[in-house]
């Protein structure tokens, strides 16, 4: 028995406890803002419990835990536990020092102290470390924040953040180690990250970027495995900041080894009924003796999983397996196609759209709920809603659903972007002069999807103003809608000696058949006018002066098979287009138009393009085509000549009449000058050739005419600078008539940015 007490005694001086008292009240002092009640709220001790010095330790710990007390102590005696508390300031105002770069707004949305809230040291001590990653994402790593406050009444605090923000930390020079088959120059063209130069102060891709950095890694991997070395790596990537804080010097490691080809590939088709694979190499993207190319890979098992699909295989899995010989340096690919596991979409989940309507995206999956699962369908879904530009980010994922074996949920976050956009823009051109452009457009009106966009345009011969709303999915089809309210006036006199004023509206259908074939129709009414007609203008002018109207129907259909809308390099675009006028207005004709363009990558960064067009308009009715919708060459429809330069002209006045039909070709090579790529800027040549019709009226003896073919050639410089694209084109005719008017010089630019 007594040895029982004895270590009984000794457990408790080892576990350093004390014998628990019975709470019998409780005070609480220091507390000004915050509740009694609320302090008890935290601890949840009763009078009559009992209260150990493990429980008192607990409780401080808890009132620490909530951030609101900056010291407490708790002390028991008798029975009567006393908490004395001082509680957390609260933060009157937050200021910004020594920003130059960053405003406060952008500084406020970083941190977490804010006005009214509760201040406390580990708070504001992680808001500067988070203000220096904000300069450090914006290439300041010199850069230091110091937190100070300022003492008020009534426990209140003003927080400052003194900010110097240093130089920009650019990257000094990059380095590759390890290349053998391309030079540092090519392989710092297929990396985002650049050096530091004078023409890159309008980006930051010469700012230091860890995600950048890792993101340059896999550009590397990418462009080695489509030029055949199977087995690339890089071994490290290092950004080092040198002694000054003031750059970086990247250095890249990298391990290029052998160079292999693809020999003749197969496929192999483990699928129930199905016999027949002799159209299968149809669907295979490389051929025997070429370099090894992993996107070719990607895309032929894009191609066979679509080709099982659409044959009523809906759950089909095709794998590559490698066969690498390493002696003759070749690589054989056999695709082996079996049936997946049979799986069904069961939820789709939408998140992150909190304006966007989820309709708006849901319409752009080409898979849903309930369908058996696609993963072609799934990757087209993914790039229509990246296509929609409403979102900086979409991730996409699928889950299989607990305990329900074949089916999964398809989940996709995004990441909103402003949609509306404000732009002015200013240039010159050699035909309309000095140009001013503003406009106001909305691309996601309150999250539907629709677009309303206001513009003015203002030179020195033309005025326009319009206004358009458009809604890509009319009554929830796949039909576009769009109206357009107009008026334009135009200054002729250099070439008709006439004004001429156009006032009215449209509006426009349009859908897809596929994804590359899009027809649309429009119905347009109009008033025009020609007007304020010089007094020795040609008769066949002043025959037109006065108002007319229009109304027409009209239909457009074209087949778009680029590789790049903005700078295609191969791939080719077509359209027809056919319009009548008459119905129940002053103007009658019928016009007929169809142009193509077909683009030849001859080599990298080297585009042949090679393009027709053609156009012909009749009045109906007994009625002759008006002066003001004939067809005009010139300037950038036919280089080398003014606008309106070739076709008919009144031979006393000189003024030029148009036509009544035209064909033109053109042929033209775009290349690069040597200059780094990220300046966009390229060198071209080029040829235009064509004819213009005779307008109706002719009369060879007031009128000079020819039907000879026009040609022209000239060389130019391309440049997509901030503006927009700028041309400077010089080009010169070597097939003309003495009365066309020629120009060798043409300037262009001037965009909204």
């Amino acid at each position: 028995m007594k040895k029982g007490i004895v270590f009984l005694l000794a457990g408790t001086i080892l576990s350093g406890t004390t014998m628990a008292e019975t709470l019998n009240t409780v005070s609480i002092n220091g507390t000004a803002r915050i509740e009694n009640q609320t302090v008890m709220n935290y601890l949840n001790l009763k009078t009559g419990n009992d209260i150990s010095d493990v429980d008192i330790d607990k409780a401080t710990k808890t009132l620490f835990g909530t951030g609101l007390f900056s010291d407490v102590k708790i002390t028991m005696d008798n029975g009567n536990l006393t908490i004395k508390v001082q509680e957390n300031p609260i933060v009157h105002n937050i200021y910004f020092e020594g920003n130059k770069k960053l405003d406060n707004d952008a500084l406020k949305n970083e941190i977490m102290l804010k006005p009214r809230t509760i201040y406390t040291l580990n708070k504001i001590q992680g808001d500067a470390e988070r203000l220096l990653e904000v300069y450090k994402r914006n290439g300041r790593f010199g850069a230091t924040v110091t937190p100070k406050i300022i003492k008020k009444d009534q426990n209140r605090v003003d927080v400052i953040f003194e900010i110097d923000e240093g130089n920009k930390t650019t990257v000094k020079s990059i380095n590759v180690i390890g290349n053998s088959h391309f030079s540092d120059d090519e392989l710092k063209d297929v990396i985002i990250t650049k050096e530091s130069a004078w023409y890159r102060f309008l980006n930051s891709t010469d700012t230091y970027d860890p995600d950048r950095l890792n993101y340059d890694k896999e550009l590397l991997r990418r462009f080695y495995l489509q030029n055949g070395y199977v087995d690339f790596k890089v071994k490290n990537a290092v950004a080092e900041l040198t002694p000054n804080k003031e750059g970086f010097i990247i250095t890249f490691d990298i391990e290029e080894g052998n160079r292999y080809k693809f020999i003749q590939p197969d496929i192999k088709v483990n699928l129930t009924e199905y016999k027949n694979t002799d159209t299968l190499q149809e669907k295979i993207t490389f051929k025997n003796g070429m370099w090894f190319n992993a996107d070719l890979i990607e895309s032929t098992i894009t191609n066979l999983n679509d080709h099982f699909s659409n044959l009523g295989y809906a759950f089909v899995d095709t794998t590559p397996h490698f066969d690498k010989d390493e002696k003759n340096k070749t690589v054989k690919i056999t695709f082996s196609v079996a049936e997946g596991e049979k799986v069904f979409v069961n939820k789709i989940d939408i998140t992150g759209n909190s304006r966007t309507l989820d309709k708006v995206i849901r319409r752009e999956f080409r898979i849903k709920e309930g369908d058996a699962f696609n993963a072609s369908k799934l990757r087209r879904s993914k790039q229509r809603v990246e296509n929609l530009d409403y979102f900086e980010k979409v991730d996409l994922k699928t889950t299989p659903v607990y305990g329900q074996n074949g089916k999964t949920d398809i989940s996709m976050d995004v990441t909103e972007k402003a949609t509306g956009s404000f732009s002015i823009g200013v240039g010159w051109s050699s035909y309309d002069g000095l140009l001013f452009d503003t406009g106001i457009q909305e691309r996601n009106i309150l999250g539907t999807g629709n677009t309303l966009g206001l513009n003015m345009m203002l030179s020195q011969r033309e005025q326009q103003y319009t206004v358009g709303l458009t809604n890509p999915y009319f009554m929830d089809k796949n039909l576009l809608a769009g109206i357009d309210i107009f008026h334009t006036t135009l200054d002729n006199e250099d070439y008709s000696s006439y004004k001429s004023t156009t006032t009215g509206g449209a509006i426009r259908f349009g859908w897809n058949y596929t994804d590359y074939l899009r027809q649309s129709i429009r119905y347009t009414l109009q008033e025009d006018e020609v007007r304020d007609i010089e007094e020795d203008a040609s008769i066949y002018i002043k025959e037109q002066e006065g108002r007319t109207s229009l109304s027409m129907i009209g239909q457009e259909i074209s087949w778009d098979k680029r590789d790049n809308r903005i700078n295609p390099t191969q791939g080719f675009y077509t359209s027809f287009s056919a319009d009548y006028a008459g119905i129940g207005a002053d103007t009658k004709f019928v016009r007929l138009g169809i142009m193509g363009i077909q683009y030849f990558e001859m080599a990298e960064d080297v585009v042949f393009s090679i393009r027709g067009d053609a156009g012909h308009i009749w009045g109906t009715g007994d009625q002759d085509v008006r002066i003001n919708h004939r067809y005009y060459l010139g300037d950038s429809s036919f280089r080398g000549f003014e606008y309106g330069g070739i076709g008919a002209r009144d031979k006393a006045t000189g003024d030029a009449l148009g036509g009544n039909w035209y064909t033109t070709a053109s042929a033209e090579i775009q290349f690069p000058l040597g200059l780094p790529k990220e300046l966009g800027i390229k060198g071209k040549v080029f040829s235009d050739a064509g004819f213009i019709g005779k307008p109706d009226g002719y009369n060879a003896s007031t009128m000079n005419y020819s039907s000879k073919m026009r040609m022209s050639a000239g060389t130019g410089i391309m440049w997509q600078s901030p503006m927009g694209m700028i041309n400077l084109d010089f080009a010169w005719p070597i097939i003309k008539e003495d009365f066309d008017e020629t120009k060798v010089f043409r300037l262009n630019f001037g965009k909204a940015f």
